[in-house]
């Protein structure tokens, strides 16, 4: 969450789950990391947002158009792209 002007603003980026997992894939290359845990590193680095940002935009009464939209997009694109990254992990 940003803190602005005093008030809790909800998240508006969607479709971070596609582009997150990047970093967490480069971490999860460095020596000494059992690949169970970059997997799973990784995967939870991939999920959509939880319907937790839509439930404190709904609560502070911020932005709850963007905030559905963003976890609905996301959770749609999980669709895609979850499988993909399983099968970057495990290759």
């Amino acid at each position: 969450m940003v803190v602005t002007s005093g008030q809790w603003d909800a998240p508006t980026e969607s479709g971070v789950g596609a582009l997150s997992p990047k970093y967490p894939f480069m971490l999860a290359r460095l020596p000494g990391l059992p690949p169970i845990a970059a997997g799973a590193i990784v995967l939870f680095a991939a999920m959509p947002p939880g319907a937790n940002a839509y439930i404190f935009a709904v609560q502070y009464q911020r932005r709850v158009k963007p905030a559905l939209g963003a976890v609905a997009l996301s959770t749609l694109l999980a669709t895609t792209t979850l499988p993909v990254m399983v099968w970057v992990v495990a290759g």
